[in-house]
């Protein structure tokens, strides 16, 4: 509640206290005789006597609702229009046999997961899906704004999911860039891989349909510079390093191919990034989470509606009560 014209609040005060003091001086200064014998008066009771401050009582309940009237009392309600433009988001993760690899905890395929989960809950007005590949692949969870279904969706892949052992970059780019071709206008793909394209269709082709499509290109490569140890469960229960039979050298895990990452990272107008352990994946899609931060357009505004009326129409019913009674003599009664 507020008062628009409160600058007349002195005035309001200074009329109301003039009048109230008016009735006071009429009650009290002048002797009023009310009973024509003392008999009379012993008979009045209490009730009686307070019945005839009522009209007066009500003209000073009058004056004080004129006078809140004459501020012109509003309620205020604020209202706030927010303009969100969100973005769709198709995550891209790797799932090949060589993200079984322990350099990051448990393995480079549990680590990605954790950080898309946590990378999905931060989300806010935009829609996400996710692409899974190995030798092949496909769509694991169309674009969504329901994050819990997103999460549900990275839980359930593992490394069987796709039973075709391979790294097919180019594939997994085209099926999320098909996913997209038909959203808003902001569509980002964030491809997460440790290995290099050794299948399909070729990533810097499929780069170059995305951004034809105006789809900007985030890529992330996983693993430990130099290549990962593989590490194998032999017969006693432990994990060794495997070994090749025919050579004796040991054996490791590949590493991303940055030189086509970055290449298809530039062409989808976006960045590539090298993620060596857990911390550093993170901080990696806190990175492109803040790069595509949308804007949010936010416009407040007072929606302001008059009541004075009420307290208006309240003083002058209270004022024709009062002077209604007074008119009947209800109260001055000479017996």
């Amino acid at each position: 509640m507020r008062f628009e014209n409160i600058n007349l609040l002195p005035w309001g005060v200074a009329a109301a206290a003039v009048l109230l003091a008016a009735l006071l001086w009429r009650n009290f200064k002048f002797i009023k005789i009310r009973y024509s014998n003392f008999s009379s008066l012993l008979k009045a009771s209490s009730k009686q006597q307070f019945l005839y401050f009522v009209p007066d009582i009500l003209k000073a309940a009058g004056i004080i609702l004129l006078v809140i009237a004459l501020l012109r009392p509003q309620l205020v309600k604020k209202e706030t229009q927010e303009k969100i433009k969100g973005i769709d988001i198709m995550l891209v993760l790797d799932i090949s046999g060589s993200m079984q690899a322990e350099d990051l905890k448990p393995n480079r395929l549990e680590a990605a997961k954790r950080v898309c989960r946590e990378f999905v809950s931060g989300l806010v007005n935009d829609r996400a899906g996710l692409v899974v590949f190995a030798g092949k692949a496909f769509t694991q969870c169309p674009l969504t704004i329901d994050y819990e279904i997103v999460k549900s969706f990275i839980d359930q892949v593992d490394l069987q999911t796709i039973r075709i052992d391979g790294t097919a970059i180019g594939e997994a780019l085209l099926t999320a860039t098909n996913r997209l071709e038909a959203s808003g206008s902001s569509k980002v793909i964030i491809l997460a891989t440790d290995g290099g394209n050794n299948r399909g269709m070729n990533p810097v082709e499929a780069a170059k349909i995305a951004a034809f499509k105006k789809i900007k290109i985030y890529t992330i490569g996983i693993g430990k510079k130099g290549g990962a140890p593989m590490l194998v469960m032999y017969n006693d229960g432990i994990k060794r390093q495997a070994v090749d039979r025919f050579t004796g050298q040991q054996l490791k895990w590949e590493e991303p191919d940055e030189t086509v990452l970055k290449q298809v990272a530039d062409i989808g107008g976006g960045r590539y990034f090298r993620a060596t352990d857990e911390r550093s994946l993170k901080e990696i899609y806190d990175i492109i989470g803040k790069l595509e931060k949308q804007d949010i357009q936010v416009k407040t505004y007072d929606k302001r509606e008059d009541k004075f009326v009420w307290f208006l129409w309240a003083g002058f019913l209270l004022l024709l009560i009062a002077l209604g009674l007074e008119a009947w003599k209800f109260l001055r009664v000479v017996a």
